[in-house]
C-alpha cells in the first residue's frame, strides 16, 4: 500500500482546518498533515492537536517553516490573499509542490509570476478551483460538451451571495476592503470564471463590467446610528444585518461563527461582537468593494456571456441558462437540479417540457469539490496522474478577474490578448526589478 501523501500547511483558518484538513482525519492512508503555520494560537493547537502534529512541526509563521529543512513534499497554501505571493515564492523555491488556495494572490502580475516559478522550477502547482471537480458542475460540462444543448449561444450565470454572507466576508470580513484582500469579483468569483473557460473550451476574447457599492456605506443610515451593533442601535429589530440576529443563534452559520471566534459558546460570541469587527454596523466599515458586479464576455465562437454576482440573496448558490440551438438548459447548485428544455419537443411554444436531472451529491464543501480536488491533487503526487487542470489554465480566471475590475473602474472594453501580454510585461518587469 503507498504511504499517504505528507503535507505542511500555511494557515489553519476555516478553509485549511475546516474544509480542507478533515479529509486527512477522513482518508489516513491517503493524506497526513505533518506541520503547520498559523499566527493564532488556538487555530495552530487545534489544528496540531487534531493532525498529531508535534510542537516542533508547529510554527507561529509560514517563514519560520520555510526556513527549516524541507519536511514534506507538498503544501497546502490557506494563507491571506495577501500573503499568497511571498509565501508561494519561498515555498516553491524551497522544494515543495503546492496546491494553493484561491485567489494566487491580489494583484494580476503576482499571480502570473507564481505560475511561472512553479514552470521555472518544474513543480506541480495546482489551484484550488474546487467547482471543477464538483459532481453538478461536472455533469453540466458533459451536458454540453455531448451537444445536447446544440451550439451555445448565450450563457447567464450568477452567483447568489446570501445577504449575511455579503456582510460577514465582503463588508466586515477579511474581503471587504481591496487594500487588505483582493476585489470582490477576483475572491468571489475567479471559480465562476474558470468554470466558463472550461464549460465553452475557449478562452475570453473581450469583456466589460459595471458594479458598485450600491448598499453598504454610511450614506444609507442617518447620524443616530451608532458604530456598533450592540451600542444601542435603534433599529436593531428590523435591520436584517443585526449582528447578534446574524451570529448568537442556533441557528447561526457554522462558517460565520468559526470565524467570529475561536470561543463558540454564547459568552465567547458576545464578547467577540462587542470588541471585534464582525460587531461592527454594515453601514459603518471601512469596506470598498463591491456588493453587486455583472461582466459582460464575448468568446471566440460568437457566444456571449454574463456573469452577475450579487450580494442581496434568500439563498446561498449559484443559477445559470445555457441556450442553445438546440435547447435550453436552467441550473440550480444549491438545488441541485437541471432542467433541460429540448426545442424539437412540440410546435406549442406556451408549453416547456422539461428533463429534470439531479446530480450525485458528495459529502465535502462546494457540493464535493473540495475533498475532489484535493484527491486529484494526491493523484498526481503520488502516481503522476494529470491534474484535471493546471496553475496555467488557472490563470486565465484570475486575469479576466483583474481585466473585469480595470473595466468596471474605466467604464471601458477591455481586449483580453492585450490586457494578458500587459500583465506578463509587468510581471517579468516585477521579478527582474526584485533580482
Amino acid at each position: 500500500m503507498p504511504q499517504p501523501l505528507a503535507m505542511a500547511l500555511l494557515g489553519a483558518g476555516n478553509r485549511g482546518t475546516f474544509a480542507y484538513g478533515p479529509y486527512a482525519l477522513a482518508y489516513p492512508n491517503e493524506l497526513r498533515f505533518v506541520a503547520v503555520a498559523e499566527l493564532d494560537d488556538v487555530k495552530r493547537t487545534r489544528f496540531a492537536q487534531a493532525h498529531g502534529i508535534p510542537p516542533e512541526r508547529q510554527f507561529r509563521s509560514w517563514e519560520d517553516l520555510l526556513a527549516r529543512p524541507q519536511m514534506a513534499q507538498a503544501i497546502l497554501n490557506c494563507t491571506m490573499d495577501r500573503d499568497h505571493i511571498a509565501s508561494s515564492l519561498a515555498a516553491l523555491n524551497a522544494g515543495y509542490d503546492m496546491l494553493l488556495e484561491k485567489p494566487m494572490a491580489a494583484r494580476a502580475e503576482e499571480c502570473v509570476q507564481i505560475v511561472q516559478a512553479a514552470e521555472r522550477l518544474g513543480r506541480t502547482l495546482q489551484i484550488c478551483h474546487v467547482l471543477r471537480y464538483a459532481p453538478f458542475f461536472e455533469q453540466l460540462y458533459d451536458i454540453v460538451h455531448s451537444g445536447r444543448l446544440g451550439d451555445v449561444v448565450s450563457v447567464n450565470h450568477n452567483e447568489n451571495l446570501h445577504y449575511a454572507h455579503q456582510a460577514h466576508s465582503f463588508v466586515r470580513g477579511n474581503w471587504g476592503n481591496e487594500g487588505r484582500s483582493a476585489p470582490m469579483i477576483l475572491a468571489k468569483c475567479c471559480h465562476d470564471l474558470d468554470f466558463l473557460i472550461w464549460l465553452l473550451g475557449e478562452n475570453c476574447v473581450s469583456l466589460s463590467s459595471q458594479g458598485s457599492t450600491k448598499i453598504f456605506h454610511s450614506g444609507r443610515v442617518g447620524p443616530n446610528i451608532p458604530d456598533r451593533c450592540l451600542d444601542g442601535c435603534p433599529i436593531a429589530e428590523t435591520c436584517p444585518y443585526y449582528a447578534p440576529r446574524i451570529y448568537l443563534t442556533p441557528a447561526s452559520s457554522t462558517f460565520m461563527v468559526n470565524a467570529l471566534t475561536t470561543d463558540p459558546t454564547p459568552e465567547g460570541r458576545l464578547r467577540a461582537l462587542e470588541t471585534g469587527p464582525y460587531g461592527r454596523c454594515v453601514y459603518r466599515c471601512d469596506n470598498d468593494v463591491v456588493d453587486h458586479q455583472v461582466v459582460s464576455m464575448d468568446f471566440p465562437s460568437g457566444t456571449t456571456v454574463t456573469l452577475t454576482m450579487q450580494g442581496f440573496s434568500h439563498m446561498e448558490g449559484r443559477t445559470m441558462r445555457i441556450d442553445g440551438t438546440r435547447a435550453t438548459l436552467l441550473g440550480d447548485s444549491a438545488r441541485n437540479e437541471i432542467c433541460i428544455f429540448d426545442h424539437h419537443t412540440g410546435p406549442d411554444i406556451s408549453v416547456g417540457h422539461a428533463e429534470v436531472l439531479y446530480p450525485s451529491r458528495a459529502g465535502s464543501g462546494h457540493g464535493g469539490g473540495d475533498y475532489r480536488i484535493l484527491a486529484s491533487f494526491i493523484q498526481t503526487m503520488r502516481e503522476g496522474e494529470p491534474p484535471l487542470t493546471t496553475a496555467r489554465v488557472s490563470l486565465e480566471s484570475h486575469l479576466m478577474a483583474f481585466a473585469a475590475e480595470e473595466a468596471r473602474k474605466a467604464q471601458t472594453v477591455v481586449l483580453m490578448d492585450e490586457y494578458r501580454g500587459r500583465i506578463e510585461q509587468q510581471a517579468l518587469e516585477g521579478v527582474v526589478s526584485s533580482q
